[in-house]
């Protein structure tokens, strides 16, 4: 039975072996009242599945409550032997008291058995998981439990989840690990490996708390434990800096990961090559919409059919029977193929931190990986517009729900096709953004008003070229811009990849009042750095009006994001508050950023506009001062 287990047994107390020859884990004394619950529930009658993120000790717990049990002459059956075993164990069930079933796909293979290799474990519980659900419910009906053990990533994806949910009790461990000393559980499995080769005082608390601070979903904490003991020890016991023991940790646990993952959802070429572009982006924090991960394989033969329809000018019977001939093409690509499903689910969407690591430091390894390219995820949002007409509105609807923002961002229809887990991404906004992606299929031109609420203004607006709409709706867009920065900066970016050509025609043929609440809505905002073009024309269209204050926040809005421009930009004017102003915003600003030589230059331009005063003005002796203090510090940090 131990070697089934992999337990051992020394007077009364069973222990899990561990990676460590001959070492005696005793994490398990720290989850002994979800051993009792475990077993508890077993003994009930009750079968679990015992999940949680990668390496938080789900099958050291596991094990030690199999051992448990077979110590009270329960027999534990394998779930996952081969047909002939299972039916021999079956064929013992009269004879014994008690039994429990057991099943742990990676288990403690991963520590203290390098020839059974963990992958191809994993991959069979993702192709065979309903035989082993199968005997599990086979054996309730006969009175006898079983205990079941998956990361939750295997769990969450399997085809066989809501079989397992109800035939199973599902317990998440991460939950538990939340409400124990887990950091103190992690020193003692890093300290005890260490003395266990060799280490006679180990100082494992730099280490563990730089590791939990890393990973604050807690995956991979006690094997990240268990591998920087190793290489602690490689280093000889000696003083350490915890970031590159973390290196060297990783590195080794990434190979076992990479391995894990590959095996199960990129086997081949094929399927590597099929989810590149929704892993690569998801390792990047950025996470694709579920219909497009689906179709972005078929990307690249959407943007051929499309080049081709673009060609197709002219009206005659044979040409439409060609578009119609690409059109269904077109439905048939958009129509996701169902072997790739699980592998673009799990590539697109979040990972444990432990696994994001790891892949990220294994990237370069993966054959036929390729780069994500945004106009394969722009081909996808041409296509659906070219597919039906009824797409225009609804993906302009979509635009305007992103651009305002907040709990509606990801509602409506095209949800679907935009976000991602409740929230739109980085490549989503620059997909649909630059020259907005329902320009490019000119629809049925919507009836232009500008009086309605703010989504349907932004609807319509997103199906209109701005050089097209009436001066009342260019102005509109402005006004509900400026409303919606003062409430999220962020909202400003938001609109440049969105609304570009409103803001743009906005400068061009603004009045005074529409300048100056643009230029509020760039002080206000997270300005990005496009922004720097609009902004300096901005402040030439202020100063066409005469209109200073306006030209000021322009100028202030444009010091946030490159100061040394805005400095190179104010006009040569008789302005003075307007020189003054702007200068001493710029060499704040380069201040901030620690350009101290740069804002030296600055502040004496400063100074001296100051200095030269006027009959027309006067600097209170509050601001002299400022100035003053500015200068000096520029001054003495830019010499020491």
């Amino acid at each position: 039975m131990s070697s089934l287990l992999g337990v051992a047994k020394e007077a009364d107390e069973f222990y899990v072996l561990n990676i460590t020859d001959n070492y005696k884990a005793r994490l398990v004394k720290w989850f002994e009242e979800l051993e009792a619950r475990l077993v508890s529930s077993l003994k009930a009658g009750t079968s679990v599945v015992l999940i949680g993120p990668h390496g938080v000790g789900k099958s050291v717990v596991a094990r030690y409550v199999a051992a448990k049990l077979a110590g009270e002459y329960y027999a534990v059956i394998d779930l996952g032997a081969d047909v002939v075993s299972f039916d021999n164990l079956l064929e013992v069930l009269p004879e014994v008291p008690n039994a429990v079933g057991f099943y742990d796909p990676l288990g403690i293979n991963f520590y203290d058995n390098p020839l059974v290799p963990r992958a191809e474990l994993a991959a069979a519980w993702m192709e065979k998981c309903s035989m082993v659900v199968d005997r599990a419910f086979f054996l309730n009906t006969r009175g006898v439990s079983s205990l079941i053990v998956l990361p939750r990533a295997l769990f969450e994806l399997s085809p066989c989840r809501e079989q397992v949910e109800k035939v199973a009790r599902v317990v998440d461990m991460a939950e538990y690990l939340r409400h124990v000393d887990y950091k103190a559980a992690a020193r003692e499995v890093f300290n005890a490996h260490a003395v266990a080769m060799g280490c006679r005082t180990p100082q494992a608390d730099a280490y563990i708390d730089y590791v939990a601070d890393r990973h604050r979903d807690l995956s991979g904490i006690f094997a990240l434990a268990v591998y920087g003991a190793k290489a602690y020890v490689r280093r000889r016991c000696a003083q350490y800096d915890p970031q590159a023991l973390y290196r060297d940790a990783l590195e080794e646990l990434a190979k076992l990961y990479y391995q894990l993952y590959k095996s199960v959802f990129f086997p081949t070429c094929e399927k590597a090559r099929a989810i590149s572009a929704a892993l690569l982006l998801s390792l990047q924090g950025e996470y694709l919409p579920p219909a497009v991960a689906q179709v972005l394989p078929n990307a690249a033969q959407i943007a051929r059919r499309l080049a081709i329809l673009t060609k197709l000018s002219t009206s005659a019977d044979v040409v439409k029977l060609v578009a119609e001939e690409i059109l269904e093409e077109l439905r048939e690509l958009y129509t996701p193929r169902e072997e790739f499903a699980t592998s673009i689910k799990w590539a697109a969407g979040p990972k444990e931190s432990v696994v994001a690591e790891a892949l990220r430091l294994k990237a370069g390894e993966i054959p036929c990986l390729t780069k994500p390219d945004l106009a394969n995820i722009r081909s996808i949002y041409r296509g659906l517009l070219l597919l039906s007409p009824e797409f225009h509105p609804r993906l302009a609807e979509a635009i305007a729900r992103v651009a305002l923002g907040g709990d509606k961002a990801c509602e409506g229809e095209m949800r679907d096709y935009i976000c991602h887990g409740g929230s739109v991404s980085r490549i989503v906004l620059d997909a649909l953004g630059g020259r907005r992606v329902t320009l490019e299929t000119p629809p049925p031109l919507p009836r232009v008003e500008c009086g309605w609420n703010d989504l349907a203004v932004l609807t319509a607006m997103a199906q209109v070229d701005a050089r097209r709409a009436p001066h009342e709706c260019v102005e509109r867009v402005v006004q509900i811009l400026a409303s919606r920065v003062a409430e999220d900066p962020q909202a400003l970016g938001r609109f440049y990849k969105l609304y570009r050509d409103y803001i743009d025609a906005a400068v061009d043929r603004g009045a005074p009042p529409v300048l100056r609440r643009l230029a509020m809505a760039h002080y206000l905002g997270a300005v990005p750095q496009e922004a720097v073009e609009t902004l300096k024309r901005l402040v030439s269209a202020a100063l066409e009006y005469s209109d200073f204050k306006t030209a000021e926040v322009a100028l202030a809005a444009l010091a946030k994001i490159d100061p040394a421009e805005a400095a190179r930009s104010i006009p040569n004017c008789d302005c003075p508050i307007l020189k003054v102003s702007a200068l001493y915003t710029a060499a704040l600003r380069l201040i901030e950023k620690g350009l101290y030589k740069e804002a030296l230059k600055i502040a004496e331009e400063l100074v001296a506009e100051v200095r030269r005063g006027g009959e027309r003005y006067e600097y209170t002796e509050h601001f002299v001062r400022a100035v003053e203090d500015l200068y000096k510090e520029a001054a003495i940090i830019s010499v020491l």
